[in-house]
């Protein structure tokens, strides 16, 4: 189980605060999954916005109805992710794939994911798993291994692997698994109820919004529902001066930005 108190920061010895500078020094290129979502329609529009970056990549099922002359989307399978991964990876040993494919990513610096899904609109907890576990899990692991610095994940408020609600147990799961990784600088977002203006609708979230935001001069900080743009915020803002090791930022702490 991975515990922590408000924002909780590891350091690995190994890591060099001189290289971390350095490598704030010039744009970087962004990479974005799950971009058409709540917190991630947020996101991309302020990566597109900073400075800090030169590039953002879009990693898509279908296009986003979105142009701007630093984005540059790319349609992936999801059910063959890693396959279509190592496709768009030019190969680091001097050697052409047989596909000779002219349009490969550019070297990734920052990773943000915020996929996610509920077990109804997924169809089952096998099928939730994998879009909330496994593709953000196989996402990190590839792009570490490509020499990404930074990852950005959005979780869940009681993740937590050991919990007995199965949404909180994947969540914490998948905490754990890139927690293991190695990255030079992993942030985790844990916020609560999302509110914000969703592609589809959501009969059980827009309720429990109205009720919570009724109750919230009796409800503490950290359960309160908390807009999808604050996490961006938040997300962003951690990008822009990361701390070394991995940073688990809470709902209550989110909601300042």
């Amino acid at each position: 189980m991975l515990t922590c108190f408000y924002t909780n920061i590891l350091i690995k010895p190994e890591m060099s605060v001189t290289n971390a500078l350095k490598s704030k020094a010039q744009p970087k290129v962004a990479l974005i999954v799950g971009a058409s979502g709540l917190v991630g329609q947020h996101l991309l529009s302020q990566l597109l916005a900073s400075k800090n970056y030169s590039q953002v990549i879009a990693l898509v099922r279908k296009p986003l109805d979105v142009n701007h002359n630093k984005l540059i989307q790319k349609q992936v399978d999801f059910n063959n992710l890693a396959h279509n991964l190592t496709q768009l990876t030019k190969p680091n040993n001097g050697q052409e794939k047989l596909d000779l494919n002219e349009d490969y990513l550019p070297k990734i610096d920052h990773v943000f994911c915020t996929l996610g899904s509920t077990i109804k609109k997924a169809g089952s907890k096998s099928a939730f798993k994998q879009v909330d576990y496994l593709y953000p899990l196989l996402i990190a692991k590839h792009f570490y291994q490509e020499n990404a610095s930074l990852f950005c994940v959005v979780t869940a408020m009681a993740a937590n692997e050991s919990s007995a609600i199965f949404y909180n147990q994947v969540k914490g799961q998948l905490e754990s698994a890139i927690c293991d990784i190695g990255y030079q600088h992993l942030g985790i977002f844990r916020p609560s109820m999302l509110s914000g203006q969703r592609n589809e609708y959501r009969l059980g979230e827009q309720f429990g919004t109205l009720v919570m935001n009724a109750l919230a001069f009796m409800i503490p900080k950290k359960y309160r529902v908390i807009k999808a743009n604050k996490v961006a915020n938040a997300m962003l803002a951690y990008a822009e001066h990361p701390p070394l090791g991995i940073t688990i930022t809470q709902s209550d702490q989110l909601q300042n930005h």
